[in-house]
């Protein structure tokens, strides 16, 4: 592998951490604060929480779409050399689906999932390729701190999106009477055009600058593409044992990111439905999580750095475990402010700290693949912590009893973490040579 020169290098991770920037804002703006409340209000408008139960459904099927495909196309790219590529072909989806999301209105249920699902599946394909890149935009000694960077500057890119779309989306949905407003429909919907163009733009740089440090592979046609990379996965299956403690990390992550991943599909609907928060208060919440997530991830990244990736997760287990506890107790907004202020520094410092451990235990040249699995793991496991939570919802009639629903996810996750040997795991990622086709 030839190393790029220290300019190029650092360009190289400026363009990696702006494509955070640019992705937060679908996960802040329409995964967890406009488009959740805007599907629950105004879409599946329905009495009681039918509304939770259909999104419920939607994240299932976007997740169980991303499970099916991602070691694929994960392997697909790491032979391609194209990672860069499907990157761009992912996010374009993405964008255009955020876009059309402004055509959607009450009762169109199967449209506004059918694009919801379509843009969450990119996303989140997406990060298969953009995580499979941090091994080439850092290095052994700093890839904790670079990870960290990338989440820290996610929650800028969040809260800056946020902060663009906040005049929009601070209109009511609903007059007092529970009637839908036009007005506030329409702001909603120039909020989702706002997110597509912000999401364009900070997107570009890595389009750009970002180099792949393995060189194109030459097949010809898809199916031979897609042929190497089921033969990929059979092989990455079939010796699993040699990497047993980084299967049983992916594992942990089954859990653990199954309880992250449904608590920001929920965020804005329990905090406006079980917390009643006005849509101010709302917006308001999240400007400041994104506030905290921020110093959090990069504190989360440099801790990592200094005591080790898996030490670091344990503590955000420990803190996530502690979050659902006191969001299900909360009944008073200050104490479900603070729930909240919890739950940003554990969502930054797990998965930053998870994507950096992952890259650290896998083996070189296959980084794509197995951040497929990475990702496979955790939106396997998505697939039914979000739908979980709106069948426990809907049935009976109380999403404080959802979120606990949450607990053992976070607790599994613990066991299994403090079941790996770090220095084992290490070792089993040494065994291939770079760039090996």
């Amino acid at each position: 592998m030839v190393a790029s020169p220290p300019q190029c290098a650092k360009r190289n991770t400026i363009a990696w951490c702006l494509f955070d920037f640019a992705n937060s804002s679908y996960t802040t703006v329409i995964v967890t604060v406009a488009f959740a409340v805007y599907f629950r209000e105004v879409v599946a408008k329905s009495p009681g929480n039918r509304g939770d139960q259909l999104w419920g459904i939607a994240n299932f099927l976007a997740m169980l779409a991303v499970a099916l495909c991602s070691p694929v196309v994960g392997a697909l790219a790491d032979y391609s050399g194209r990672k860069k590529f499907f990157l761009i072909l992912t996010t374009a989806g993405t964008i255009a689906a955020t876009a059309l999301l402004a055509l959607t209105g009450q009762g169109d249920v199967p449209l506004a999932m059918a694009l919801y699902i379509f843009g969450t599946a990119g996303f989140e394909l997406g990060y298969v390729f953009y995580n499979a890149f941090l091994p080439e935009v850092s290095s052994p000694s700093n890839v904790g701190r670079v990870s960290g960077w990338g989440w820290a500057v996610g929650y800028l890119g969040g809260l800056s999106c946020l902060g663009l779309c906040s005049p929009w989306i601070d209109k009511p949905l609903k007059d007092a009477m529970g009637h839908i407003q036009p007005s506030g429909v329409a702001a909603y919907k120039v909020s989702f055009l706002l997110v597509a163009g912000f999401y364009l733009i900070f997107a570009l740089p890595a389009f750009v600058w970002l180099r792949e440090s393995c060189p194109q592979g030459r097949m010809s046609g898809w199916a031979a593409y897609g042929a190497v990379g089921f033969r990929r996965v059979a092989e990455t299956l079939s010796s699993l044992s040699r990497y047993r403690e980084t299967a049983k990390y992916v594992l942990a992550s089954v859990f653990f990111t199954d309880g992250i991943t449904t608590v920001i599909s929920f965020a804005a609907i329990y905090a406006t439905s079980t917390m009643q928060l006005s849509n101010q208060e709302m917006v308001l919440l999240f400007l400041i999580l994104n506030v905290v997530a921020f110093p959090g991830a990069l504190t989360a990244g440099y801790l990592a750095d200094r005591i080790g990736a898996r030490q670091t997760i344990i503590v955000s287990l420990v803190l996530w475990i502690g979050v659902v506890v006191t969001g299900w107790l909360s009944v008073s907004k200050t104490a479900f402010f603070l729930m909240a202020v919890g739950a940003a520094l554990g969502t930054g410092s797990t998965q930053a700290v998870g994507r950096s451990f992952m890259a650290e235990i896998t083996p070189p040249s296959r980084e794509s693949e197995f951040f497929g699995f990475y990702v496979l793991s955790g939106k396997c496991a998505s697939m039914f912590g979000p739908l979980i939570f709106g069948l426990v919802s809907n049935w009976t009639g109380s999403q404080r009893l959802a979120l606990l629903s949450l607990l053992p996810f976070f607790a599994l996750g613990l066991i299994l973490m403090l079941s790996i040997n770090e220095a084992t795991a290490r070792r089993s990622a040494i065994v291939e040579a770079p760039c090996r086709r």
